[in-house]
């Protein structure tokens, strides 16, 4: 047997495959499990199409509130899977050292460490939509970010989408003048829902996606019973849409329960 015999064929493909599930595993780990805000009710999850995925959610407790995120990374495998997790870290890290700042600074600052690594470390061309959500004890709540409209069912029953603004991160070096903070509010009994495109892009035999209206029409059903309903509900609509999905799929759905002012 030659060298070159030695090191290829099946040896490379389990060693790969045993990469992949040491990565999924890791990339599982540092995602959120229960997390508990105070007049929140939250319920998140990611189904990747591979054993490494490239969606990201995160939800951080903050003393008079919490952050919020959610992310897609382009592409999947190792790679996208790479990036997340520097997504994860780094936003950990800057929530730790500025949890009063908006979200647009920490988007500002999350871009410069992604084009340093992506672009200039990496040399990939990779990018990454974005949103970013800071929520308040009160209700209030302030976004930023290029990424999916964030939908909100009001207690009356009225949806409303709130759009975020932005640009993808990773892409170019500066993004302060693209990304913006708009702000809303939240009362007791509104559900907010954050979802990535494998949701809406999912396609049927006849090559039709599933699309933001039918999310928005299954999402308006479900929130009376909550976001677990919310949540589970939507996964299965896809998967009664689509013979195979194809891309990450990911969901947070939150219900203000009740507003709380800090003393």
């Amino acid at each position: 047997m030659s060298l070159g015999d030695k090191f290829s064929g099946p040896a490379l493909v389990d060693n790969d495959l045993h990469e992949k599930q040491i990565a999924g595993r890791i990339q599982a780990s540092v995602l959120p499990g229960q997390v508990d805000v105070e007049g929140l009710e939250i319920a998140a999850g990611m189904l990747p199409t591979d054993m490494v995925g490239g969606d990201y959610y995160d939800i951080i407790p903050v003393k008079d509130g919490c952050w919020i995120a959610i992310g897609d990374v382009a592409g999947h495998g190792l790679g996208a899977g790479l990036i997340m997790l520097m997504i994860q870290s780094t936003l950990q890290g800057l929530v730790r050292l500025s949890p009063h700042a908006h979200p647009s600074e920490l988007i500002c600052a999350l871009n410069s460490v992604l084009y340093e690594n992506i672009r200039r470390r990496m040399k990939r061309e990779e990018h990454v939509t974005f949103c970013l959500v800071r929520y308040w004890a009160d209700g209030r709540i302030m976004f930023a970010g290029a990424h999916e409209d964030i939908l909100i069912s009001r207690a009356n029953g009225q949806v409303e989408a709130l759009a975020s603004a932005g640009t993808w991160l990773g892409a170019i070096e500066d993004v302060a003048k693209f990304t913006v903070d708009n702000s809303d509010q939240l009362e007791p009994g509104d559900v907010m829902l954050l979802y990535t495109d494998g949701v809406i892009e999912a396609r049927n035999r006849s090559g039709v996606e599933f699309g933001y209206g039918a999310l928005k029409q299954v999402f308006k059903q479900l929130c009376q019973d909550g976001p677990t309903a919310v949540r589970n509900g939507i996964v299965d609509a896809v998967r009664a849409w689509t013979p195979a999905i194809d891309d990450d799929l990911t969901l947070v759905a939150i219900r203000c329960q009740g507003v709380y002012w800090p003393a």
